[in-house]
């Protein structure tokens, strides 16, 4: 069963991370906990998943992708619920507001925000991720946008 279910996160991950992002820096581990991120246009996301989450899909408009497990990395972690709250930064310091909603499916619980995304440019993300019953986690992270 546990394995359906990280089979199933990893199919509703991947098509929010490009192939050339997934690597460690996607990652922030604090508290022994993973808080893995990603940001892309959503263009890039096959139409079926974005309809499954009502993202438009267009060059100028993102979605931030949060997921929280307990444990080193998502092959071993636990699933955690957890607030998520934040903001985009343009180069010229415009913020732009986010807000996350909770996707809980079979188990596995993400975050997803979406935006604007002024092109071409680089955003800045500067996130709190709070895990239930655990202190603020800070998540900072940039993401090209040509």
């Amino acid at each position: 069963m546990r394995a359906c279910v990280r089979s199933t996160l990893v199919a509703l991950l991947l098509p929010f991370l490009p192939l050339t992002t997934l690597h460690a820096a996607d990652a922030v581990k604090a508290q022994g906990y993973a808080i893995y991120y990603s940001a892309v246009a959503t263009d890039t996301i096959p139409a079926q998943v974005a309809a499954r989450h009502g993202l438009r899909r267009a060059a100028d408009e993102g979605v931030v992708n949060i997921s929280v497990m307990r444990g080193p990395d998502a092959a071993r972690g636990t699933p955690v619920a957890a607030t998520v709250r934040g903001a985009a930064y343009t180069l010229l310091g415009k913020r732009i507001a986010l807000s996350f909603r909770a996707v809980d499916d079979a188990g596995m619980v993400y975050y997803l925000a979406a935006l604007h995304i002024p092109r071409p440019d680089t955003l800045r993300f500067v996130l709190t991720v709070t895990p239930a019953g655990a202190a603020p986690i800070a998540v900072d992270f940039s993401r090209d946008f040509p």
